[in-house]
């Protein structure tokens, strides 16, 4: 699994330089396309703030990490939004983080696996006037203030 994940990592990153807008993805037991710059956009249902809102109501913090509030930089949810809208193969992008800030954020990165999986279908991406599947990376934000 690990040499399969290093292979589709360095598929994406070809993509990327090619200015491919597709990358070739193996699911379980098929072999399918997923649009990284498809023509229309994926689109949750009611938008970005309705987006905002749904976030900000499932993924839960945990008083721990707001107490110490680690520097983790950046943290981004990446999945596939599926050509029926569904959401499917959730990942958490952060900085490369030591282990004691990685032990202390296993809660929240668990909450936001959970709410993304979680998400009311999707408006699908579309390609051709077709709805097909596409890589979205979505920034998580917090204020822990």
């Amino acid at each position: 699994m690990k040499t399969y994940n290093q292979w589709l990592k360095l598929a994406m990153l070809i993509a990327g330089l090619l200015g491919s807008a597709s990358v070739e993805a193996v699911g379980q037991s098929r072999l399918t396309k997923v649009y990284t710059l498809p023509e229309r956009e994926p689109e949750f249902p009611g938008g970005k703030a309705a987006l905002s809102r749904y976030l900000a109501s499932t993924i839960k913090i945990p008083g721990s990490l707001a107490r110490h509030s680690p520097n983790t930089g950046p943290i981004s949810a990446r999945f596939i939004i599926d050509a029926d809208g569904s959401v499917r193969d959730v990942r958490i992008l952060t900085k490369t983080l030591d282990n004691k800030t990685q032990k202390s954020l296993q809660g929240f990165m668990a909450s936001i696996i959970s709410s993304v999986e979680q998400m009311p279908r999707w408006k699908p991406g579309q390609v051709d006037g077709k709805p097909v599947p596409v890589f979205y990376t979505l920034p998580i934000e917090v204020a822990l203030d």
